[in-house]
């Protein structure tokens, strides 16, 4: 019955060649890695902007 999950064939050799042939940066090699780090991005620009227009307001509100 549970032979599908503890009886596999041991592919980490395969992988692991696959991963090390790929020539892509570590950090993007992973799968879904770029999306992650688009995201990442976006908010940490949205973030920036915020506060940017955030100190901006302050300063025009004060002077």
């Amino acid at each position: 019955m549970l032979d599908g999950i503890y009886n596999r064939p041991n592919r980490m050799i395969e992988r692991q060649k696959a991963l090390q042939a790929d020539p892509r940066p570590v950090h993007l090699k992973g799968p879904r890695r770029v999306l992650a780090i688009r995201l990442f991005s976006v908010g940490f620009s949205a973030g920036a902007l915020g506060a940017v227009y955030g100190i901006y307001q302050l300063l025009r509100v004060s002077l």
